[in-house]
C-alpha cells in the first residue's frame, strides 16, 4: 500500500532528496517550504503524486493551512518528517536573545506544532510514523554548536517519552540522529555570532578537526532513512552514518565510565 508523506523543509537538503526519492515510487508527497518557487519543480516530476505548500514551522496558521491540504488531496498523512531545522553556531557568550529564541522556536517549538496539527489525525487513522530529524548532536555536544545540540536534546527529550505515549494509538516515532553530509546545514543556513577573539583558540580546533572528516552523501542518507522507515520494525533511535554511530557510542561509553568513578560517592545520597 502506497504511502502519504507530509515533509517540512524540502527546498534543500535532506527534505529534498526525499521528496526526488519518493517521487519515483508510488507513495503520494506534500512538499513544504518557506519559498513556493524553491519547490516548484516537483510538479514536473510528478504532478499527481505531490502537493507543494507554503509553510514556516513558525507560523501555526501556515501548520494548519498545510496540514489541511495534507488531508484534502490525499485523504490520510502516513509519515511525518519533521525535517525543518537550521544550525547556529556560536559560544555562549556569543549568542544573542535573539538568535537562542530562533533556534529553539524552529528547532523545538517548530516540531512540537507539526505533531500537535497532526496528531489527530494520525490517531484518527490509528496509524502513523513521527520521524523526528535530530543529530549525533542530539546525544553528544561540543562547541560551537552547544546551542544547536541544546535544541536536539530537547528533541529526543520529548521524542522518547511521545514515542511511549502515542504507542497506544498505532503511531510509531523514529529519531533520526545524522552525522555530517554534504547538505547546506554547514552552508548559507548556517547561523553565525559576533565571534569573540579569546575563543578563537576554540574555533581553530574545531575547523581542524572538521576538516578531516569525511563528508556523507545525502542521497544515500535519505535512501538508509526511507529504508528504515518501510522496515517491518523500526527503531526508536536511528543514526545515520558510521560517524554517527561511532561518535554516539563513544559518548555513551564515556558517561558510563564516568558514572561507574563516581557512584560509591553518588549512592551515599541514598
Amino acid at each position: 500500500m502506497s504511502k502519504v508523506w507530509f515533509i517540512t523543509g524540502t527546498s534543500t537538503g535532506f527534505g529534498r532528496q526525499f521528496v526526488e526519492q519518493l517521487l519515483q515510487t508510488e507513495d503520494k508527497v506534500i512538499a513544504t517550504a518557506r519559498n513556493l518557487e524553491a519547490i516548484q519543480d516537483f510538479k514536473s516530476i510528478s504532478p499527481d503524486k505531490v502537493s507543494i505548500v507554503a509553510l514556516d514551522v513558525t507560523d501555526k496558521e501556515q501548520i494548519n493551512t498545510a496540514v489541511q491540504e495534507a488531508v484534502d488531496r490525499f485523504g490520510r498523512i502516513d509519515v511525518v518528517v519533521n525535517n525543518a531545522g537550521y544550525g547556529l553556531y556560536g559560544m555562549i557568550e556569543e549568542y544573542s536573545d535573539e538568535q537562542i529564541r530562533k533556534q529553539f522556536d524552529v528547532n523545538v517549538f517548530g516540531v512540537l506544532d507539526i505533531i500537535r496539527a497532526t496528531l489527530p489525525i494520525l490517531k484518527k487513522q490509528n496509524s502513523g510514523h513521527y520521524i523526528n530529524f535530530s543529530s549525533f548532536f542530539g546525544t553528544w555536544a561540543m562547541p560551537p554548536f552547544s546551542l544547536y545540540a541544546a535544541s536536539k536534546f530537547a528533541v529526543e527529550g520529548f521524542s522518547e517519552a511521545m514515542a511511549i505515549e502515542l504507542a497506544g494509538f498505532g503511531i510509531k516515532t523514529t529519531i533520526v540522529e545524522p552525522a555530517v553530509f554534504a547538505t547546506d546545514f554547514l552552508g548559507h543556513s548556517l547561523e553565525h555570532t559576533d565571534r569573540k577573539p579569546e575563543y578563537d583558540s576554540i574555533y581553530e580546533a574545531y575547523n581542524e578537526g572538521i576538516s578531516s572528516l569525511k563528508i556523507g552523501d545525502p542521497v544515500k542518507a535519505v535512501k538508509t532513512i526511507i529504508d528504515m522507515i518501510n522496515s517491518e520494525n523500526p527503531p526508536l533511535h536511528f543514526p545515520v552514518g558510521s560517524f554517527a554511530s561511532h561518535s554516539i557510542r563513544n559518548a555513551f561509553n564515556k558517561r558510563i565510565e564516568e558514572i561507574n568513578a563516581w557512584e560509591k560517592l553518588s549512592i551515599e545520597a541514598d
